[in-house]
């Protein structure tokens, strides 16, 4: 029997109806997770840290425009918690509380016991809480009293609930804490209202992001809703608040976004060019539903009904293979790749960010190139960043440019940067794992705003860029270690294309006559391998990938007599068996929590590791397992630049 499947939120449906169930689970998930995971001894007191004031302004600052935009739902709640005698905390995604509102009668008494600005509330450092815990368990929760890991937080009752941004990415948490007092009522209405705040600065932040697309609502009723889909001129969906996939029953944001409006709802747009909502009934992920859908978009209303703007997401038939020929060329003939450029052709021009995965040497620059040029910016410019390769003092201003007189010994007009440059097109940040921290922060917000603030100016320049990205590191370890942001990461990765190492590609002797064909001198005959020559490329193991092939060829090339390459033709290289580096992996130690002091250790690690490598900074941060840059900035911070020997 069908039926229509009702919205399911654990965490608000345990607070609107008192039941600390749900409660339990993930009070016990996080308790094991603080002695297992972050090794921190139950039942004592935790030391609150609590950042300097140039710290926390450091920490808000990602946050300043969705604070402003939200100020008129934050000054509500302000309002609304002191007249309910609880403290206001919104924290950013590390922990930090970057606002506070102590304005009940409580006040001074919360803030002496930690409920203030600066505050560290990540759950690896302090434990089980409702800020930390909200943040590591994406979702609203109510920690109370001794539910808190730490036996000097069991005077507080806190309700959180997660920040998140357009893309999905959690950006914070807003956080209702009062004292303890065994009123489970009192929680569960504070935990409801902080869940319904949250929800109504995501819809906020939702429309800004999305307000040159088409948004539509879901709602049970005639009400608001905060239940937004959003999708483009293609009719594809690009987006949809964490409501609306909560109500579709969604596990993941995926499910939704990337299909056909039209097919996920089994609705013609043409039906919703009305100004009311209208009532429809669907049947999505095998379950069936009714809603009042209405359109909701800043765009004037279109003179030709939607049909005639939008194309259907899925092709009635496969794209012309001549249309995408680059793309097809970069793939070759290996299986694998093929089916990666097949579903790049799907997502081109449709608003999803891509990121490319491989060793170094397998392509990823040619094939941002050919996203670019089956694309509608084909004819815009391409810009090309290797943020591996540009020093980091160098790199903010190569990325956002500078206004005149800004640097003594700069460009006397100024400088446009890289991201300015690709205004219209697109921008290729290879090696994006190396970028600086910092700048990480000011990527996401050009991504976000899409404008920039070049160094020493204060207007923003308004810029439409497709980002392409690409790294040969393990993003989500880096994320899991806190050396790249996780928001950043989830705004870039949306389409993730792994390009496989040469060796593991099944169309070897294709790729190489390829690129044989290519190198061939204007006045030279056809030139071939032996086949001794040909069985020893397609065995070696090739660590460099296709930059080490084209080289190894080039050289062969070069060498050869005739119009056949043979073994002696070939470099040395070739005939060494391929072998991972025996060098011992240093693992660096950055644990900055309990027991001794890290700091001597972590030094002394870095200087003996610097001076087997002789202090050559690429050779020491692959010993070491981190990024260069991560390593340029613990040589600055221990001042190892001055035990650096003469060059």
């Amino acid at each position: 029997m069908r039926h229509f499947h009702e919205p399911n939120n654990p965490a608000i449906h345990g607070a609107i109806t008192g039941d600390s169930g749900n409660n339990t689970s993930y009070i016990k998930t996080s308790w094991r997770r603080c002695q297992d995971k972050h090794k921190i001894s139950p039942q004592h007191n935790i030391k609150l840290c609590t950042l300097t004031e140039k710290e926390i302004q450091e920490k808000r600052e990602p946050l300043d425009k969705l604070l402003s935009d939200s100020q008129v739902i934050i000054e509500r709640v302000r309002r609304i918690a002191k007249q309910s005698g609880y403290s206001v905390l919104i924290s950013n995604a590390e922990g930090v509380t970057v606002k506070a509102f102590t304005d009940s009668d409580h006040a001074l008494e919360l803030q002496s016991k930690g409920l203030r600005l600066g505050t560290l509330w990540q759950e690896a450092m302090v434990g089980t809480n409702g800020l930390g815990t909200c943040l590591e368990e994406k979702r609203p929760i109510t920690v109370d009293a001794s539910e808190h890991y730490g036996t000097n937080l069991h005077c507080f009752s806190c309700s959180a609930a997660p920040l998140i941004g357009a893309d999905g990415a959690i950006l914070g948490a807003l956080d209702m804490s009062t004292f303890a007092n065994g009123n489970r009522m009192g929680q569960a209405l504070a935990l409801n209202f902080v869940a319904e705040t949250a929800d109504e600065i995501e819809a906020l932040i939702f429309r800004k992001a999305y307000n040159r697309q088409y948004i539509v609502s879901l709602a049970r009723s005639m009400h608001a809703t905060t239940a937004l889909i959003a999708f483009n001129e293609n009719g594809t969906i690009v987006a949809a608040t964490t409501p609306a996939l909560l109500q579709l029953n969604c596990r993941n944001r995926y499910e939704l976004v990337g299909k056909s409006f039209q097919d996920a709802f089994e609705i013609n747009p043409d039906e919703l060019a009305s100004s009311s909502p209208l009532k429809h009934q669907f049947q999505f992920n095998g379950h069936m539903y009714q809603y009042h859908i209405a359109l909701h978009t800043a765009q004037p209303q279109p003179k030709q009904p939607f049909l005639h703007k939008l194309s259907p997401a899925k092709p009635s038939c496969p794209p012309s293979k001549s249309n995408y020929q680059r793309l097809l060329d970069a793939a070759g003939e290996d299986p694998a790749l093929l089916q990666q450029a097949q579903r790049c052709i799907r997502i081109i021009d449709r608003g999803l960010s891509v990121l490319l995965q491989g060793e170094t040497g397998t392509g990823k620059e040619v094939w941002a190139r050919a996203l670019h040029d089956i694309s509608d910016r084909k004819d815009k410019p391409f810009i090309a960043v290797n943020c591996a390769a540009i020093p980091e003092s160098l790199i903010e201003s190569e990325l956002f440019g500078y206004g005149a007189g800004t640097f003594t010994g700069g460009l006397k007009s100024g400088k446009v940067g890289k991201i300015e440059a690709s205004n219209g097109g697109t921008l290729f940040l290879d090696e994006i794992g190396d970028m600086p921290a910092e700048l990480q922060a000011r990527l996401l917000r050009v991504l976000a705003e899409s404008e920039i603030v070049p160094l020493g100016e204060v207007k923003p320049i308004p810029v439409d860029i497709n980002v392409i990205c690409a790294s040969h590191r393990d993003l989500e370890h880096y994320v899991s270690q806190g050396d790249f942001r996780e928001d950043l990461y989830y705004r870039i990765s949306v389409f993730k294309v792994s390009l496989p190492s040469l060796r593991n590609r099944q169309d070897k002797r294709h790729l190489i006559y390829k690129i044989l064909d290519c190198l061939k001198l204007e006045d030279s005959q056809n030139i071939c391998l032996s086949a001794q020559a040909e069985e020893v490329l397609i065995n070696y193991q090739w660590p460099g990938n296709i930059r080490q092939l084209k080289n190894v060829l080039q050289y062969a090339v070069c060498m050869c007599d005739g119009t056949k390459i043979q073994i002696d033709d070939l470099p040395e290289e070739v005939f060494k068996p391929f072998v991972t580096s025996n060098a011992p992996t240093t693992t660096l130690n950055t644990s900055t929590c309990h027991g001794a002091d890290p700091n001597v250790t972590e030094k002394q690690q870095l200087i003996a590791t610097l001076e087997q490598n002789r202090w050559i900074v690429t050779r020491a941060a692959k010993a070491l397992g981190v990024s260069r840059s991560t390593l340029h900035r613990k040589i600055k911070m221990y001042g190892l630049l001055l035990d650096a020997p003469e060059q």
